[in-house]
Parts: C-alpha cells; sequence; structure tokens
C-alpha cells in the first residue's frame, strides 16, 4: 500500500496518480429514500474498467529486499512517534490511528508500533522535534513537465531541502515555492476499505462479502464525496489473491471529515486498511503521459526519493504507459 500510502499512506503507494478510464454512474440504490438521494448529490460513483483500479497503481511497490523493508519501517515507525508525540498517545488521534493503519500496511511489528507510539508519548528532552516539510516542483517528462509534491519528516530541515534539491535537480527538474502546484492536485481524504467485512481490526479481512448499497449508505452518512469501486461491475475480483490489500474500494471526502468518514465506517463493521489526506490530480486533463524512455528515467526518479529516509511521500501527474488504456 501509497504508497506511499501515509500522511503515512504513501509508504505503500508506489504510483500516486494513475490513468483513470472511468465512467460515473447514476446512483441508484433501491434502500436509499429519494430524500437521501437529493440531499447527497454531489457523491460521484466511479468504477474502473479491468485492469485500471485506481489503487493497484496508487500503492507504492511492496519492499523487494530486507534493505527496503527496514526502510519502510523505520518511516513507518518515525511517523508514529510524531503523531504520537502531538497527541501524547492518544488513539482517538486521526493522524496517530493514520500512522498506525500505514504501518500495518508495510508490516510493521505489533510490539515495534506499541514501543514507537511510547517513544512519541514520553519524548526524551534531548529528542529532536521532527517537522513536516513539502516541497513544490517540476521534473523533466515525455511530453511536458511532471508536476510534484514532495513530503517529508525531517529533525534536521536543512539537511532534507538539500537532498530534495539535489535529487529534483540531477533529474533535471527544479523547485518550486510550496503551493506552486495546488492548481493542478486538490487536497482530499482518502479511505481504503477491504471488499471483506470484519469484526477484528486487527485480524486479516476475511469476513464476508461488502454489500455494495449497504456501504454506499454507510459512506453517505459519513460525509463521502467518491466512492471508487475499483474493478468493473461485471469483473469477479473476489477470488483473486491478495484482493482485499490491492483491491480495496477507496472513498474520498473532505480532508475535514476524514475522522468522521473512518468512525462511521468502523461503527458498521467496515475494515479501513489505510487513510489518510492526500494530493489527488484534479483532473485527467492535468496528467502526462511518459513513454517508456521517460517512464524509466522517473520511475528512477521515484526509486531515489524512496531512498531517502526524510521522504514520506511523492506525489505527482504523470501516467505512465501500462495504465494507458
Amino acid at each position: 500500500m501509497n504508497a506511499i500510502l501515509t500522511g503515512p499512506l504513501a509508504l505503500a503507494s508506489r504510483r500516486l496518480h494513475c490513468w483513470r478510464y472511468m465512467s460515473a454512474v447514476a446512483l441508484h440504490n433501491n434502500n436509499l429514500m429519494p430524500s437521501r438521494r437529493q440531499q447527497n448529490h454531489n457523491l460521484q460513483i466511479t468504477r474502473h474498467m479491468a485492469g485500471h483500479n485506481k489503487w493497484s497503481k496508487i500503492k507504492r511497490k511492496k519492499a523487494a529486499n530486507d534493505v527496503a523493508r527496514a526502510r519502510d519501517h523505520t518511516k513507518a515507525a518515525r511517523a508514529i512517534e510524531v503523531a504520537s508525540r502531538s497527541c501524547q498517545g492518544d488513539m482517538a488521534d486521526i493522524s496517530l490511528q493514520s500512522a498506525v493503519a500505514a504501518a500495518r500496511a508495510v508490516q510493521l511489528p505489533k510490539e515495534t508500533i506499541e514501543k514507537a507510539i511510547e517513544r512519541g508519548a514520553n519524548p526524551n528532552a534531548k529528542d529532536e522535534l521532527s517537522v513536516i516539510r513539502r516541497y513544490d516542483g517540476m521534473v523533466p517528462g515525455s511530453n511536458g513537465k511532471v508536476a510534484v509534491i514532495i513530503e517529508t519528516l525531517t529533525e534536521n530541515k536543512n539537511r532534507t531541502a538539500a537532498n530534495v534539491r539535489h535529487l529534483v535537480t540531477k533529474i533535471g527538474g527544479e523547485l518550486l515555492p510550496t503551493g506552486a502546484n495546488d492548481w493542478l492536485f486538490e487536497h482530499v481524504g482518502v479511505v481504503c476499505v477491504s471488499r471483506n467485512k470484519h469484526t477484528n481490526e486487527e485480524e486479516n479481512a476475511t469476513g464476508e462479502p461488502v454489500d455494495e448499497d449497504e456501504l454506499l449508505e454507510c459512506a453517505l452518512d459519513g460525509g463521502a464525496t467518491d466512492v471508487d469501486f475499483g474493478a468493473d461491475e461485471d469483473e469477479d475480483t473476489s477470488n483473486a489473491e491478495g484482493d482485499n490489500i490491492d483491491n480495496p474500494i477507496v472513498i474520498k471526502c473532505e480532508t475535514s471529515g476524514l475522522l468522521r468518514l473512518v468512525q462511521s465506517l468502523k461503527t458498521d463493521g467496515y475494515v479501513s486498511s489505510q487513510f489518510d489526506n492526500q494530493w489527488l490530480v484534479r483532473s485527467d486533463d492535468n496528467k502526462v503521459i511518459l513513454n517508456e524512455e521517460g517512464s524509466e528515467k522517473f520511475e528512477k526518479f521515484l526509486d531515489s526519493m524512496d531512498e531517502d529516509l526524510d521522504v514520506t511521500n511523492v506525489y505527482h501527474n504523470a501516467t505512465f504507459p501500462e495504465e494507458v488504456s
């Protein structure tokens, strides 16, 4: 899961803004009264054709070796510690919940998670305070420049700024003033819901399949603005291996309503595997399609960013060749 996934969600993400072949479908839920539909006319329900599930493209590549896995664990533990420090270890805090969910997605051991929460809640006076820093930039693409938003978590902003600048300029790009790429992206809350329900969030979601109509009603009550069921309606993904992780239902909401949505889903027995606020491309018209050469070059750039322990998320508007139908 990206990302990365996460906020910490992008720790489990690789390609954060994929090509989406999507069609809006009318809300035709017989379980909802007409007044409910009228009151929530802004809710968008989307589906993707087979092979173009958004989350399968959003999620970062899983760790290919022990070094990469250890790096993901280090980033996840640090994110938990920082979130815990800001709320004194209060698990009711949405940032801490999000960090823990992202850590579970990269299989950080339960004991390590608990220790990170404890360290954050009871920091040593000598510990450096880590802060979130954002960097906007443009890097070369095949047919124009690719916009990037880079999020970092660091206790040494000078070191991190120098490293980010080096990696961006190395590929021939440039850093821009913070906020320069806002017009290309929208900041939204994103919740990934397992396709199976389960009463115990600590376990894998192996319960009964989610009823889409019931989930829609719950999402409406929780303030959702977009529900993406991923696979095409006629495609059977129920037996797909790893379906709950690689092919979740993605729900979007206002950033201020993320906690409300997560709580609403949890109350009704839905498993929110990951959730946080992300920068998503506003429109397909804002995307830059890469050719094979450009894709390979940009992949290396993302890999170099991922190798930096201070970098938590890289959002971009690039479309890779295999994502174009």
